[in-house]
């Protein structure tokens, strides 16, 4: 596989995890018309990938057990390699190190030095540059000490940091590539994704009548763009962003 020249710091490959997976997926297939289609990954057999229009963008997953947490696993493009050194020299864990997942796709799993888990990824082919509306296009994290965690990431995607009054942006130039939110006592750390949209009233609207529940009201984060968190029916936390209002 060749190394990748997509910028870091995108999310372009996702999995929705939850034990009510087939409920959130009618839900954004409601709100997106994302489609989903079997894939067969050994050894695990077939797998569902979501695709919204010709782009496949991941794959849903149904958690076990009465403590699964529903959520988005985000996978964020990356150099590798160069990652890989910077998270062993800032303390944190590469795990199992890069390794290929299905036949175009090599990750790293790994975890801060507070622990919190993140993924990176090169993908062959390359996703296309511009995001498509219902096209995963942002991410957030939730969680404390922002700064810290907002330094880290920065070196290892090779960003820049931007402060804010809700927390830190990582900006790749001009284009806002991470959001790191000042948690509120009672949000669990989390990462989401933000889907693009041309409308996030109107998309917002739309989600709510679909089973979604708002978690932080529609607001303008400057040069980041008009957004709203919500919960799918399962309970996987997800934005809806329009960064053209940045």
């Amino acid at each position: 596989m060749t190394q990748s020249t997509v910028r870091p710091g995108r999310p372009v490959y996702l999995e929705l995890n939850a034990q009510r997976v087939t409920c959130a997926f009618r839900f954004y297939q409601e709100l997106f018309a994302w489609t989903l289609s079997p894939l067969h990954v050994p050894p695990w057999g077939n797998i569902a990938v979501m695709s919204n229009g010709d782009r496949d963008f991941g794959t849903q997953f149904m958690a076990m057990g009465a403590f699964a947490t529903p959520r988005w696993i985000i996978w964020f493009t990356a150099d590798l390699e160069r990652a890989e050194a910077v998270i062993n020299k800032r303390g944190g864990d590469v795990g199992q190190g890069i390794h290929q997942l299905g036949p175009s796709m090599m990750i790293l799993n790994a975890r801060g030095p507070l622990g919190h888990p993140f993924s990176l990824a090169r993908l062959d082919p390359d996703p296309p540059e511009v995001d498509a509306c219902g096209d995963p296009h942002t991410a957030e994290f939730w969680g404390s000490d922002t700064a810290a965690l907002a330094d880290f990431y920065a070196d290892v995607l090779d960003l820049k940091v931007v402060s804010t009054t809700k927390g830190a942006m990582l900006t790749d130039g001009d284009a806002p590539r991470l959001f790191l939110r000042n948690a509120e006592t009672d949000m669990r750390p989390r990462w989401l994704p933000y889907f693009r949209t041309s409308s996030v009233g109107g998309d917002c609207e739309r989600a709510r009548r679909a089973g979604g529940i708002v978690q932080v009201h529609q607001e303008v984060i400057p040069d980041l763009g008009d957004l709203v968190v919500l919960a799918d029916p399962a309970g996987a936390y997800f934005g809806l962003i329009n960064p053209d209002a940045r």
